[in-house]
């Protein structure tokens, strides 16, 4: 939870740190966040976490690092940049398996899914893979090229409403689609609005 916390605040982290830090002594900070939480995680829950949270974590402390050594703003700046290619790695390789990312995600909450609903678990995870790309594109832009405010709207507001909408858009698309309920607390207002088909 704490980590989700930091990630979804460290637009506004980085936009205030950087007005009172230098940028070597917030990638210290940042990097001695990361160190702190890694001494308090059991063998098992470091498992857990390396192979689920691992490229995510892997960015921040390489961005860091890359501050800390060379006192530069843009490695933090960077730094949602490479999450978003870290998802977008872990999307796309995804393919080369037996089950994309998404498969597998719709896996967890049901026991099989129809060949219909695979191809378009694949075409969900191509769209995915496109966004968190187009993404990390204008993060790299305004870190390199653009104001500092401009950089903390769009990673802080304007990504995460891109994404949710995205999500939002992509959920009720496929429940009207497919017409599967698994016991979502949104199942019973999307049961009005798209009735499971009686001929199934």
């Amino acid at each position: 939870m704490l980590q989700i916390v930091f990630g979804l605040g460290y637009p506004l982290l980085v936009y205030f740190g950087l007005g009172v830090l230098s940028p070597r002594a917030l990638g210290l900070g940042i990097l001695a966040f990361f160190a702190l939480r890694l001494a308090f995680f059991a063998r098992r829950q470091f498992a857990t976490y390396a192979r689920f949270a691992g490229p995510v974590a892997a960015a921040f402390v390489v961005a860091s690092a890359a501050s800390l050594i060379w006192n530069d703003p843009r490695a933090l700046l960077l730094t949602p940049a490479l999450v978003n290619l870290g998802l977008f790695a872990a999307f796309a390789s995804s393919f080369a398996g037996r089950e994309t990312l998404v498969e597998k995600l719709a896996l967890a909450q049901v026991s099989a899914l129809s060949a219909s609903e695979r191809a378009y678990c694949r075409r969900v995870t191509a769209l995915w893979c496109a966004f968190l790309l187009a993404n990390a594109g204008v993060i790299t832009w305004l870190a390199l090229a653009g104001t500092r405010e401009r950089w903390a709207l769009y990673t802080g507001v304007v990504a995460y409403v891109l994404m949710g909408a995205l999500f939002a858009a992509e959920f009720v698309y496929r429940h009207w689609r497919f017409r599967r309920y698994v016991g979502m607390p949104t199942d019973a207002l999307l049961r009005r609005l798209f009735p499971p088909d009686a001929s199934k």
